[in-house]
């Protein structure tokens, strides 16, 4: 195995309703799935189209998503996931089991057909269940984007990893990555560096709308328009920040 300077789990986030913020988490179980809890929910509109901030074949834009976000009141169980509650702009929460968050999206956006469902059977993810971004790539974007706040909120990964070169995460393609130690560690193959759009750039709580980031991932000599790489999980287990991550010779 190839140690790469001591990498460690920096953050893990998880995503309970598609397109609307998530929530940082110390820790999180992991399968096939990707993170258990992780986009298990999704807006729909009045057409069956998945709440998005593009429009596509299966994405419908709804404007503002953004400006929510979304937590388990208690811990997903392979047993039971527990319906999320959505938090608004003004910090007031409003809990999907009650129908509380379906009559505060319809306020919100405006738009009456909307509602938050579980397991529509449309693929909930754009690409991939699982993601992961290197902090040396996360500070690059922002050396390049001097004066605005660059999170990586904004690229909405499931896994940060302490990493000192920018771009590293893209050479594990192929490669098995191992996440913790031990017979709950994770493994997971990476397929593909991720194309963005124009989400990285939408407003956020704390974040200002800008065009500027995508535009200069878009500059990217090697890989326009990409940052981050997606894949697998093919090992189910339990990921936790502070865990050691050790890339498996090619």
């Amino acid at each position: 195995m190839d140690a790469l300077d001591g990498l460690t789990v920096a953050e893990i986030w998880r995503y309970p309703v598609k397109s609307l913020g998530g929530e940082s988490v110390p820790a999180s179980l992991a399968d096939e799935g990707g993170l258990l809890g992780d986009r298990v929910w999704a807006v729909l509109d009045g057409d069956g189209k998945l709440g998005s901030g593009k429009n596509s074949l299966r994405f419908r834009r709804v404007p503002g998503l953004l400006d929510l976000a979304a937590r388990y009141p208690a811990e997903p169980g392979p047993a039971r996931i527990e319906p999320p509650v959505v938090t608004g702009p003004d910090g007031t929460e409003h809990p999907v089991a009650t129908g509380a968050a379906d009559e505060f999206l319809r306020r919100h956006t405006g738009q009456q057909q909307v509602r938050i469902c579980r397991d529509t059977g449309i693929m909930h993810f754009d690409e991939v269940p699982f993601t992961l971004l290197g902090t040396a790539t996360l500070d690059w974007l922002a050396r390049q984007l001097p004066g605005g706040p660059v999170s990586a909120r904004r690229l909405r990964p499931n896994l940060v990893v302490h990493t000192r070169k920018p771009f590293i995460e893209e050479t594990w393609l192929g490669r098995t990555v191992c996440i913790g130690t031990g017979k709950d560690a994770v493994h997971a193959v990476f397929d593909r560096v991720l194309e963005r759009c124009v989400m990285v750039g939408m407003r956020q709580p704390g974040l200002t709308e800008s065009g500027a980031v995508l535009k200069r991932i878009g500059q990217r000599d090697d890989n326009p328009l990409c940052m981050a790489i997606g894949g697998q999980i093919t090992r189910p287990g339990l990921l936790r920040t502070g865990d050691p991550v050790t890339v498996v010779a090619s």
